[in-house]
């Protein structure tokens, strides 16, 4: 009965959460600078590749010549326009973004943009473009689905757009992001299983905060340049980890987990070097020698200590997706300081939302529900096995 149960546990999640883990969304920077004669608009469009290649489902050969097509006519600029500069493409592995940028000229007059890229193949995109008219920063356009025109003459007075205006919008972004990330979710999650003690469990959570807000302010002021598609790929992992720690935790099998680990490990970077890219050889070949000397410290640290700091670790490789986001946005320098406290800030209220809703919902399980704890906890850490383990496989290749 309970390996049906959690069967069907396991299908349900597979089912509807598999395909929506990364959030669907595209940025932009809008450059506007007025003469006495013409208006230009330099515009420099942003989107990753993975999420790229989850709105469309296939890439042959004239896939870049396609895009640039696909851009140029759902990304307008209304009125009496003409191609000044471009279009420069430019995709990076490396980074895992692609980039457009061109420069219109356009008849003096308030500009218009329509927007209107990626909807019919997901109404859930979002496009988020940073404005900046003759050298003066404006609050953010949030294009989506229902509100896809900006124009210039809609802008708010000069108090509205001051540095501190969208500190309220970058909040409400930061909780939209650890709402939708549910890899973020599942590593919170996955916390939980584990069952710590109440004052390891506020030090976790502390030192995961403490790690992601790190990384999220370095990658977004450009000081760090992590691999876009490598440090997507750690976050799956990174639930991998901490859902075999609390299997382990349970089973006291630690030696035995750690045995089959490796031998995985060895089979997939085998594999994974006949068919994969070899610029992440050396950083899988690091992870897998991390995971055997983690698990094989961990049966000796049984006052949790362990887990302690590599939550601190994991937290460090969440602020990177995290930093991604926000600096792809392009904030301009007036503007960073408010918007990374508020998005930063927006992140912790949601963490906090999620931790508080999950421990609610284990407290209804063990007064409402005749069912073992342990067995519960076994069964949630092996479905978020299977889902980290997807999320690090697909993200690699």
């Amino acid at each position: 009965m309970y390996s049906r149960a959690f069967l069907a546990f396991l299908i349900l999640i597979l089912s509807t959460l598999i395909y929506s883990h990364q959030r669907s969304e595209s940025y932009s920077r809008i450059e506007i600078a007025n003469d006495d004669e013409a208006v230009f608009i330099e515009i420099d469009f942003n989107v990753q590749i993975s999420v790229l290649s989850k709105i469309k489902s296939n890439f042959d050969e004239s896939w870049e010549s396609s895009l640039q097509e696909e851009v140029l006519s759902n990304y307008k600029i209304e009125g009496s326009c003409q191609l000044d500069q471009g279009p420069y493409f430019k995709s990076s592995l490396s980074t895992g973004y692609v980039s457009l940028r061109w420069r219109q000229s356009c008849e003096k007059e308030p500009v218009e943009i329509f927007f209107n890229l990626f909807f019919n193949e997901d109404s859930s995109h979002v496009h988020i473009a940073t404005i900046n008219i003759d050298k003066q920063t404006y609050p953010e356009k949030i294009f989506t689905v229902s509100s896809k025109r900006w124009n210039e003459s809609s802008l708010l007075n000069k108090e509205e757009t001051s540095a501190y205006s969208s500190f309220y919008d970058y909040l409400t972004l930061g909780v939209k992001h650890i709402l939708t990330g549910l890899d973020h979710i599942a590593f919170l999650l996955g916390l939980l299983l584990l069952n710590l003690k109440r004052r390891n469990l506020i030090i976790v959570i502390t030192g995961f905060t403490v790690g992601h807000s790190i990384t999220l302010a370095l990658g977004a002021l450009n000081y760090i340049t992590p691999a876009s598609l490598f440090v997507e790929a750690l976050i799956g992992y990174s639930i991998v980890i901490v859902a075999i720690e609390c299997v382990a935790s349970i089973t006291k099998q630690y030696a035995l987990y750690n045995r089959y680990l490796l031998y995985s490990w060895i089979l997939f970077i085998v594999f994974f070097s006949l068919m994969g890219s070899q610029k992440y050889i050396m950083g899988l070949l690091g992870l897998g020698l991390f995971s055997y000397c983690y698990f094989g410290l961990s049966e000796g640290f049984k006052n949790q200590k362990l887990i302690l700091i590599v939550t601190t670790l994991f937290g460090l490789v969440h602020g990177f997706g995290f930093a991604g986001n926000l600096s792809s946005i392009g904030l301009m320098q007036d503007r960073f300081i408010p918007a990374l406290i508020g998005f930063n800030l927006g992140v912790e209220a949601g963490q906090i939302l999620i931790i508080l809703s999950f421990l609610v919902l284990m407290y209804l399980f063990k007064r409402l529900i005749n069912f073992r704890v342990d067995l519960l906890r076994m069964y949630g850490a092996s479905s978020l096995a299977c889902l980290g383990v997807y999320w690090f496989v697909e993200r690699l290749f």
